[in-house]
């Protein structure tokens, strides 16, 4: 329970509380007009210097690094467990926490600070001793400890509107996330908080594989995808391709001349087309000179006499001598025309001779020639082997790569089903196993409900389709002007009193006007009834700010004990909370 807060700036108007109902009201003055604000009294500044002494964090743009007022300590007179603690923190150190506190207090036994006056700790440090005393977190359970902390607790007992904590009854923040927020509220309602934790995991390896699906849509993988390709199929075909190529490379022989060596046996096997082609040539014309050498016929083959016989026609002797000259005449023609056929065949025998001869030596040098190069490769075409195969090594791996991913990325999926069916069974399990402590909350809320002007909330506690844990506040009565908020009172009047029953030590709840605004006047009386009555009766601190016109007179003069001694005006500066404009 909150005793006091103060400060050491001279100025602050000290807030002494009590325990049951504490109301803080915000008073209108008849210097003020309808333009006049009383939002910056400092209703909200009071609970956020609440939040500040038990462990918020500090930004740059708080009030407590305010030039003005960082070197100013707030001061919370707190008890816990009947010994008194006074923690003070400032805005310049705020990431410490100076404690007075007993001998005898939970606080020193913890950190083994016995003799120490003052104790100087760290605002973690502080919040951890919190997070044990007040919600019984054990800080030895690492998987409790990662997951769930103080500062994820607390604000359900002080909901801050600037951080849209009066918008939904199950999230004080805005943004809150599904998983936490599930997270916490099985803690707080005293399910099994370790499968909510569970879920959480299998949600973010969900998104996890998600993630890495996107992160390698790359175009080798889209290609993959898009033509169908079987990496088994391809692996396989590669992987021999891969051992063909090194076989080659390890027996490839290469020669410092193999180039110049393949030049010249180009030039032997271009030369010995020449002389082959000139030989067919010559051949040819060896051929013609024969047939031309038989087709040559002496003049004897012709017998004039006998031919003229035969026709009974005598000859003169002029004739028959000037055709005995014309024989010889002949005779000799073809005697010499023969010499020189026979001449010409043996001139191109002798070239096709030679010829033949020429290129048996060529082809001799030519086969030589060939056998190194058979037998050997040139650098170039080694590296361009080598490069071969580094191509197909590399296509290789990226489709082992590709296959292992997704064989894991099916492997994974199929664990998480497998996962997730697991904890669906356990959950509803686990919700059959606290049916009591279940029931208590959901008629705790009953219990509010009942108690509000025309509020018809309910509690649910279940499970969504997914399996995981689904808290939620509901009404029936969806018209009804500020519902949401009445939503909000009841969900947290079930929170506090659900401590009680859990045997933990949290036993107070701050409610901000902002709660307050759309409600209905009758609603509010009803509120405030319920809260007065219950929190003596439950033995909770039920702190409320309030603007003064806000507060019903059908309920002023039962809660005139709660109201508290200080009330915030507007007529002048010192009447706020600081004392001071800022």
């Amino acid at each position: 329970m909150i005793k006091k807060i103060y400060s050491t700036l001279s100025t602050f108007n000290t807030i002494e509380l009590h325990e049951g109902l504490n109301i803080l009201l915000a008073d209108i003055t008849q210097k003020s007009t309808v333009k006049d604000t009383r939002n910056g009294l400092g209703k909200t500044t009071f609970i956020e210097i609440i939040h500040f002494l038990y462990g918020s964090s500090c930004t740059n743009k708080s009030v407590f690094k305010m030039e003005q007022f960082k070197d100013e300590f707030f001061i919370m007179d707190l008890e816990l467990n009947n010994n008194l603690y006074i923690v003070k923190r400032r805005g310049s150190e705020s990431n410490f926490v100076y404690v007075e506190c007993e001998e005898v207090s939970d606080l020193k036994k913890k950190y083994g600070m016995s003799g120490i006056s003052n104790i100087k700790i760290k605002v973690t440090e502080w919040n951890e001793f919190l997070g044990e005393f007040l919600f019984n977190l054990n800080s030895r359970d690492e998987l409790i400890k990662s997951n769930l902390k103080f500062r994820s607790l607390f604000p359900y007992f002080s909901r801050l509107s600037k951080d849209g904590g009066y918008l939904d009854s199950t999230k004080y923040f805005k943004t809150q996330n599904v998983h936490l927020t599930q997270i916490a509220l099985s803690f707080l309602l005293g399910l099994d908080t370790k499968l909510a934790i569970s879920y959480k995991h299998l949600e973010e390896k969900k998104k996890e594989i998600t993630d890495l699906k996107k992160a390698i849509e790359t175009d080798s993988y889209n290609k993959i995808m898009n033509d169908g390709i079987n990496l088994d199929t391809e692996i396989t075909i590669l992987t021999a391709k891969i051992s063909k190529s090194k076989n080659d490379l390890e027996n490839f022989l290469v020669h410092p001349q193999y180039r110049e060596i393949e030049i010249e046996a180009n030039n032997y096997a271009q030369k010995i087309s020449e002389l082959s082609n000139q030989n067919f040539m010559d051949r040819q014309i060896i051929s013609e000179l024969m047939i031309a050498s038989k087709s040559e016929r002496n003049i004897e083959d012709f017998n004039l006499f006998e031919l003229y016989n035969e026709v009974e026609i005598k000859l003169p002797d002029i004739v028959i001598k000037t055709y005995d000259e014309s024989k010889l005449f002949h005779e000799q023609l073809v005697k010499n025309r023969k010499k020189y056929l026979q001449e010409e065949l043996e001139q191109y025998n002798e070239i096709v001779i030679k010829r033949s001869q020429l290129i048996n030596e060529l082809s001799l040098e030519q086969s030589k020639k060939m056998t190194i190069l058979n037998t050997h490769g040139a650098l170039d075409q080694y590296s361009l082997l080598q490069s071969e195969m580094n191509e197909l090594v590399s296509k290789l791996d990226m489709y082992q790569k590709q296959q292992h991913f997704l064989n894991m990325m099916r492997e994974e999926a199929a664990k998480l089903k497998i996962e997730e069916q697991r904890l669906i069974i356990e959950i509803n399990k686990s919700l059959e196993g606290h049916s009591r402590t279940k029931q208590h909350a959901i008629l705790l809320v009953e219990e509010v409900s009942n108690c509000l002007y025309n509020s018809v909330a309910q509690l649910h506690i279940g499970q969504t389709k997914n399996g995981r844990y689904d808290i939620e506040m509901v009404s029936r009565n969806q018209n009804s002007t500020g519902i949401n908020s009445m939503l909000i009172f009841c969900f947290d009047m079930m929170l506090i009193q659900m401590s009680k029953f859990l045997d933990r030590k949290m036993d107070m709840l701050i409610h901000d006007s902002s709660l307050f605004d759309p409600v209905d006047e009758r609603q509010i009386a009803e509120a405030l009834r319920f809260g007065k009555d219950k929190s003596i009766v439950a033995g909770f601190q039920y702190i409320v700010t309030l603007n003064s016109d806000d507060l019903p007179d059908s309920v002023r003069k039962e809660v005139a004990s709660s109201i508290l001694p200080v009330l915030l005006t507007d007529a002048d500066e010192s009447g706020c909370l600081f004392g001071v404009y800022y």
